[in-house]
């Protein structure tokens, strides 16, 4: 069968697209409602799924819009970040542990002009547990304690700056760096993550660094150098920001995604506690 006379092939392929594609963002956002969902933007999911949702009368720059977030948001969805295994003799014991990821990020509105948010990321190990021993009940009273200690009202801040505040205490899977404004800060975020085990800090395995003098080792505003061609500024080093807590995930050796445990972002319907 020939062509139509006033066959358009840009309208014939966004047609199949639109068929393909809408199928897919109603699929990703079940949770909302089938076919008959009415557009509701009052929520995070709402909004991006009406965001996502293709139209008749989109143009070809529109289409490949509503494609590219849709495609970022289902990225969000597995982009939990991995510890690689383990290289050094004395790691052997944490081999495989399961892990637990608490990711923060600045709100949009604190972000310095010219500089992407500043991000935070804590993870530990829970070395009483293995791939084959932990359950989706032990993992959901990890989720209920996170939820608790970092997910109330707004959010849990976590203010970043210059001073490090170590915590080691590699038997109970505690490898921690928090770089923070004060000790007293530090030692609040530390406390918290080692509440979400039932644990308490031991100050015999608490390390404070602080700079002598900071203004000169990480500058407000850092200089610029010759790279790839051009006068760029080189990144900011130690920030001073305010990151907020955003989602939790746990990542289980022999499962090929991480298990999302607490989640402010609406991302992931499936987390155990939001």
């Amino acid at each position: 069968m020939a062509l139509p006379d006033n066959f358009s092939e840009a309208e014939h392929l966004q047609d199949l697209f639109r068929r393909y594609a809408n199928r897919q963002v109603r699929e990703f956002f079940s949770d909302l409602g089938g076919e008959d969902w009415e557009p509701d933007i009052g929520t995070t999911r709402g909004s991006l799924r009406h965001g996502a949702t293709h139209k008749d009368d989109d143009s070809l720059p529109m289409t490949l819009l509503r494609w590219e977030l849709f495609n970022y948001v289902r990225r969000l969805k597995f982009d939990v970040p991995m510890m690689g295994i383990p290289l050094m003799s004395n790691d052997v014991e944490r081999k495989y542990k399961p892990q637990i990821f608490l990711n923060f990020i600045e709100d949009l509105g604190d972000v310095d002009a010219g500089y992407a948010p500043v991000t935070g990321l804590v993870s530990f190990r829970l070395m009483d547990h293995t791939s084959e021993t932990i359950t989706p009940t032990i993992a959901q009273t990890y989720a209920n304690r996170i939820k608790t200690n970092f997910s109330v009202g707004s959010g849990y801040v976590w203010r970043k700056g210059r001073t490090m505040v170590t915590y080691s205490d590699w038997k109970k899977g505690y490898q921690l760096q928090i770089l923070c404004r004060s000790e007293s800060n530090g030692r609040d975020l530390i406390d918290r993550v080692l509440d979400i085990q039932n644990d308490t800090i031991d100050t015999s395995k608490l390390v404070i660094k602080e700079n002598q003098n900071e203004s000169a080792a990480y500058p407000i505003i850092p200089p610029n150098d010759r790279i790839y061609g051009e006068t760029r500024r080189t990144p900011r080093k130690r920030p001073l920001a305010d990151v907020r807590f955003q989602y939790a995930v746990l990542h289980v050796h022999g499962l090929s995604n991480g298990i999302p445990l607490v989640d402010r972002t609406s991302l992931y319907p499936s987390a155990l506690a939001s």
